[in-house]
């Protein structure tokens, strides 16, 4: 419930950008630049401990459009930005040729970014597939800028940072989004996170009990399926063992 509190008072539309013409004070590196971070910021705020819960909300929120093909001031602002890198020829807007041209050359691909939005939203984002997207939208935005480079490597880390590491993210975004993006709804989430004497990650889902359900329910199916596959050789207490180590070693197997 606490997600869609979120949703109806707090992402009721966009902040920073309410008609075409705001973006008029951005050029397209900008808007490249303040796309990624903001993206950064959305999957760093599902990875914290307080801050999770918005991260949620925003996403689900950002994905509520479609991928970003249609100018809604009631989306976020991650999902306008996404909107002009991905329509730089809508007339409405008034950004110069050159930066117009800038976002064209762009190799943005809006429907990956909008399905990322849409596992982050059920929060079924696991590291490696972050690694992977992340360092993509990189490549497509032509992120240059080591800083930011640098806190993509960290983020996807955050579970097992240090509290200084944790500390300079949220400065180095502060610090980038502010110069950019000052008023945009992420800022004030960020700043928060700037007080806190505690920048926890959010508890791991416990191993141990994912290896003890698959473990049941392996003992549950062996007892059931090798009796009648073995034509009653083996018993279903026999068929119980078999299935609990099959159980227990499969949840255990690194998916490739």
């Amino acid at each position: 419930m606490y997600e869609f509190k979120l949703i109806n008072q707090e992402l009721a539309e966009s902040r920073l950008y309410r008609t075409t013409g705001s973006f008029s004070r951005l050029s397209g590196r900008d808007i490249a630049d303040l796309f990624y971070l903001q993206t950064l910021s959305t999957y760093m705020f599902v990875l914290d401990n307080k801050q999770h819960d918005y991260g949620i909300a925003y996403a689900t929120k950002t994905c509520q459009y479609g991928p970003y093909a249609v100018f809604r001031t009631a989306a976020t602002d991650l999902y306008l930005l996404g909107f002009v890198i991905n329509n730089p020829d809508y007339g409405n807007l008034k950004i110069s040729g050159s930066d117009r041209s800038l976002l064209k050359s762009l190799s943005f691909q809006n429907r990956k970014h909008f399905m990322f939005m849409q596992r982050l939203a059920k929060d079924a984002v696991s590291k490696s597939d972050a690694t992977t997207f992340l360092f993509r939208l990189e490549t497509q935005l032509k992120i240059e800028n080591p800083i930011f480079k640098q806190m993509r490597r960290l983020i996807v880390e955050w579970q097992s940072l240090k509290f200084s590491q944790r500390q300079m993210i949220i400065s180095k975004l502060l610090q980038n989004i502010r110069s950019k993006g000052r008023g945009s709804e992420i800022f004030t989430h960020i700043s928060s996170m700037s007080t806190r004497r505690e920048l926890k990650p959010l508890p791991q889902k416990s191993d141990t009990l994912k290896r003890a359900a698959a473990t049941a329910i392996g003992a549950y199916a062996g007892s059931k399926v090798l009796p009648k596959l073995t034509k009653g050789k083996l018993g279903s207490v026999s068929g119980a063992g078999i299935g609990a180590v099959a159980g227990y070693w499969a949840s255990g197997r690194k998916k490739i």
